[in-house]
């Protein structure tokens, strides 16, 4: 994590879970660290507990609501320049049959999942070009991006519609990385089933069925992925708990 020292992340999602421990990780290893939540208060208290070199910063931002993306995004700009790494973890799942949800339920979770993404992306790297700066982007995604299981009962709802176009965002993102030929790397990280409070959707007799990983699991996944030298890239990580 040498190269990312002194340079600045945003962390969507920060307040608990994956991004509550990536938030922390990266800080730990020196780079500054703007994290986001609609609770930021709880990413205040996480900015405390900050032992290495780097630092936390807490931004409210409703990432559904492009006028809070923008106004954070100038708000860095302005104190630290632009964002050398974004890791894309907000994300919302509402554990409904689709034929039975609300129009609000499908806007709701495109808006957060695909949405919000695509406003962060398009702004960070164009401030990227104009800064002349190598950076990453993290995307977290889902297994449910890569496939859908056959469940007895399938209440998926249209999260997994969500991730999978994640999937085809960052391909036709790395296709113009490429093009305009930036140093600037796009990886897809799809977890299995994560011990956080998502889960919680789930009926509990299944969510302690499954073997599940730990949140570190994913942050050590993405921190691989960041420590690549320049002439290596991963384009897609999958993880998943071991069986018992």
């Amino acid at each position: 994590m040498e190269k990312w020292i002194g340079k600045v992340a945003l962390v969507t999602g920060a307040s608990t879970g994956i991004g509550q421990d990536v938030a922390l990780a990266l800080a730990n290893a020196g780079m500054i660290v703007v994290g986001i939540a609609r609770r930021a208060e709880l990413v205040t208290v996480l900015s405390t507990q900050v032992t290495g070199p780097g630092k936390i910063y807490a931004k409210k931002c409703d990432v559904s609501s492009e006028t809070e993306i923008m106004e954070t995004l100038s708000w860095i700009r302005r104190e630290f320049g632009g964002v050398d790494v974004l890791i894309n973890n907000a994300g919302i799942y509402r554990y409904h049959f689709i034929t039975q949800s609300e129009t609000s339920d499908f806007r709701d979770t495109f808006n957060v999942n695909v949405l919000a993404a695509c406003i962060f992306i398009r702004e960070i790297v164009n401030d990227m070009k104009t800064r002349e700066s190598y950076g990453h982007i993290v995307l977290l995604n889902s297994l449910l991006g890569k496939r859908v299981p056959d469940v007895s009962v399938p209440l998926f709802g249209v999260y997994p519609a969500s991730k999978f176009a994640l999937v085809g965002l960052t391909e036709v993102l790395r296709q113009e990385l490429n093009f305009f030929k930036l140093p600037i790397k796009v990886t897809n990280v799809h977890p299995g089933m994560v011990e956080t409070d998502m889960i919680k959707v789930f009926e509990s007799a299944l969510a302690e069925r499954l073997p599940k990983l730990q949140v570190k699991d994913i942050t050590a996944s993405i921190i691989h992925c960041l420590e690549t030298p320049p002439e290596v890239r991963i384009d897609e990580i999958t993880v998943m708990p071991t069986m018992k």
